[in-house]
């Protein structure tokens, strides 16, 4: 009898255990970097996480000495990257900026690694990274604040060693991307300012004259060019999507607070069908760079773990008692 209650108890605990595991992975650990579009946050440069339910900034580290982060993504293996914004911050230029890749342990913030992104040997200013499915090829688009942007922005691929090598120029001035978990490659875009020769120019925020022409779009990530595009209504210069497919965006510190004439940031998800957002919550003077997410487990994969940790140990405890 004794025997079989120890069996119980440790089938129980294992299973408990992984089932918990299970459900704390489902959503997924929401990662975000602090600089936002005018290059000043509370918390700058720091590594965050935010609350799902209501936006709320959680602190990590600051593994870039306060240098604002642009862009965060995850690699398949779990590695965690950075575009920082080096000097100037500013939108838009000539308060030019350059980028350097950095590796962060997600757990301390701490900094692994900083090379320069550079292509063709020319420094590079990134505005927002994404890692492709499958490949594991970090993309990043380029930052009005580059010294040769041109006035639409480019996409680029980046090696872990910072070698950027171009894609194709996306024809939009302010950008941010994400990959899908299928692979679909979106882009929250924005034009500067109103183009009065375009009919179909909108502002957007209302309270934001410098930005019109906000949209979600899907791009062909081996040429850049715009394959799907529904309009929103605000440009959201942080871009992620989790495990489960869920598109969030932020304002990073894009918007006027209605009658304050102070920056503000926010949180939202976005409808892919039709660029509708689901406000979370306010970050505050918190600017969100970037968005990321941790690549786990499914959680079925962790239930079956847990079964096979039990049978394991189920297994063990027989042939001990057997002794």
């Amino acid at each position: 009898m004794k025997r079989t209650s120890r069996l119980l108890i440790i089938t129980a605990v294992c299973m408990a255990f992984f089932s918990v595991a299970a459900a704390n992975l489902s959503a997924g650990t929401i990662f975000a970097s602090l600089g936002g579009q005018h290059g000043v946050s509370t918390n700058n440069g720091a590594l965050v996480t935010i609350n799902p339910t209501n936006g709320a900034v959680t602190v990590i580290g600051v593994p870039s000495g306060g240098t604002a982060i642009s862009g965060l993504t995850f690699d398949t293996s779990g590695g965690l990257w950075g575009s920082t914004q080096n000097g100037g911050g500013v939108l838009p230029p000539p308060n030019l900026t350059d980028s350097d890749l950095i590796q962060i342990n997600p757990l301390t913030g701490a900094l692994i690694s900083s090379v320069a992104i550079t292509t063709g040997g020319t420094p590079l200013s990134i505005a927002d990274l994404a890692t492709q499915p499958g490949t594991n090829t970090i993309f990043g688009i380029q930052s009005p604040n580059d010294a040769n942007f041109t006035g639409q922005a480019n996409l680029y691929t980046i090696s872990t060693t910072g070698a950027a090598t171009l894609v194709g120029n996306t024809g939009v001035f302010f950008g941010a991307i994400a990959f899908a978990p299928g692979g679909t490659l979106y882009m929250t875009s924005a034009d500067l300012g109103l183009n009065e020769d375009d009919g179909e120019a909108y502002v957007c925020p209302v309270t934001d004259p410098d930005q019109s022409n906000c949209a979600l779009s899907t791009l062909d990530p081996a040429t850049a060019a715009t394959l799907t595009s529904v309009q929103t209504s605000d440009f959201y210069s942080a871009l992620g999507i989790s495990n489960s497919g869920v598109i969030w965006a932020a304002t990073g510190a894009g918007d006027l607070g209605p009658g304050t004439g102070q920056f503000f940031a926010g949180v939202s998800t976005l409808n892919p069908t039709t660029g509708v957002a689901t406000f979370i919550g306010n970050t505050g003077t918190n600017f969100v760079g970037d968005i990321a997410f941790d690549p786990t487990p499914e959680p079925a994969s962790l239930v079956l773990s847990g079964i096979g940790l039990a049978a394991l140990l189920a297994r063990r405890f027989r042939w001990s008692v057997k002794r």
